[in-house]
């Protein structure tokens, strides 16, 4: 159970006092998530398996006060439309104009591979863009307030835990508290706002999985997500731990392979559509057509659909091994997807390997597989509580083993979805 007495809550709300000389209105807690099974498959309509994790983002905030003694405050009595951001764990400031929102990042005509086109601070911006954008006229112009923020966690950037879709949430939370049609707005429907952050302003063509773990997670449960009629079902994970040691290879989504993954996806289907026509996407060649009409497709895109429809089979065969309590099989499943990640659809990287190769070598470990859209960042062991430690050991040990250095890890647990610990008063 989060409490405003949490150190990531005492951390964000001491911050804000320091830099704002005030006390926040609204607290926001955000978790990251772990993704067991369902690797790619959320773009392609399928089913995934996520869980939120007991690592988050805590997002301070209040609205500006119209007068305040700094040089850019606003004049007695306007209304501000600014975003002033400090961002704890990069240790930088941003301030944002909601007027004048940075145009989305894939109309900049920035080079993504530069690091210029990750900036923290487009998480934020795209926020507010969907927000301004997708519930005009319902919002109305210009009726997203201004917002004094401070946020900060403990979830590593760029380690595949989905912390940018954890601060997506806190923002997106934060304004519910101020702007009733966005309080109105279902958690999926906020979910789905998440996934236009990074599809139309970000450029990154996830699915909506992350936002879905992060918004609708429960402790000591899986989520079972149908992606694409949305719907989610809670499936009791038992008394369980996770280690996730990071790689410590960074990799941008947008930059990476990703987008051309989904690409390739959408070309599996355009050429499988000639012989089946009513596919929509790989999730209707579920469970045979692939295996009918596979020789169609080039060897490339034939690994892909292969991977993806494999991955299908396996969430469901695993939500059959959680209902009989058999995680040993649910474990199997984890590392065969891994397996297929790797030669498949080709998003491991050999120092990703060694670390699922360590936690398989441990009796401790149920199933070890990559986490996130790959190409780089950490891999998350299944154990039973208790075991979790160990079991870290073992991977950290095989990554000395082939690289010459230790890895960073954590053990962390199965939790609550996002939650907003303080709101303005009256509302």
């Amino acid at each position: 159970m989060r409490s405003t007495r949490d150190p990531g809550a005492q951390r964000v709300l001491r911050a804000f006092r320091e830099r704002f000389g005030r006390a926040p209105e609204i607290l926001v807690c955000a978790p990251g998530r772990i993704a067991l099974l369902g690797a790619h498959i959320d773009y392609s309509e399928g089913w995934v398996m996520p869980a939120a994790i007991d690592r988050a983002i805590w997002l301070a905030a209040s609205p500006p006060p119209n007068s305040i003694a700094s040089p850019e405050a606003p004049a007695p009595g306007a209304r501000t439309r600014r975003l002033r951001l400090h961002a704890l764990d990069v240790d930088a400031e941003s301030h944002l104009d909601l007027d004048a929102l940075p145009p989305p990042v894939v109309e900049r005509g920035e080079d993504l591979r530069d690091g210029d086109g990750d900036r923290w601070s487009d998480l934020p911006a795209g926020v507010a863009w969907v927000l301004e954008h997708t519930l005009e006229p319902s919002l109305g112009p210009a009726a997203l307030p201004g917002l004094d923020v401070v946020f900060g966690g403990d979830l590593p950037r760029g380690a595949g835990v989905s912390s940018s879709a954890a601060v997506e949430v806190a923002f997106l939370l934060a304004w519910s508290t101020l702007v009733p049609r966005v309080a109105a707005l279902e958690r999926l429907e906020l979910a789905r706002l998440g996934q236009r952050v990074e599809n139309d302003y970000l450029g990154v063509a996830s699915g909506i999985m992350d936002q879905c773990a992060s918004l609708l997670g429960r402790a000591d449960h899986l989520l079972f997500v149908d992606c694409r009629h949305l719907t989610v079902e809670h499936q009791p994970l038992g008394d369980v731990a996770v280690a996730v040691v990071d790689s410590g290879v960074r990799r941008r989504l947008a930059a990476s392979g990703f987008n051309d993954r989904r690409a390739q996806c959408t070309e599996a289907v355009a050429v499988l559509r000639r012989t089946v026509p009513g596919i929509r996407s790989l999730r209707d060649a579920f469970p045979d057509v692939l295996e009918l009409h596979a020789h169609h497709l080039p060897p490339v895109l034939r690994r892909r659909a292969q991977h993806a429809i494999g991955e299908m089979k396996r969430v469901h065969a695993a939500r059959a091994a959680l209902a009989e309590h058999d995680l040993e099989d649910f474990g199997r499943h984890m590392r065969a997807s891994h397996a297929s990640s790797r030669d498949l659809y080709e998003v491991s990287l050999p120092e990703l390997d060694v670390l699922a190769a360590g936690a398989w070598a441990h009796p401790a470990c149920w199933g070890a597989r990559l986490m996130g859209g790959g190409f780089g960042g950490c891999v998350a062991a299944l154990t039973r509580r208790g075991h979790a430690e160990p079991v870290a050991d073992a991977m950290g040990d095989a990554f000395e083993d082939a690289f010459g250095h230790r890895p960073k890890r954590f053990v962390t647990s199965i939790a609550d979805g996002a939650e907003i610990m303080l709101r303005p008063s009256g509302r």
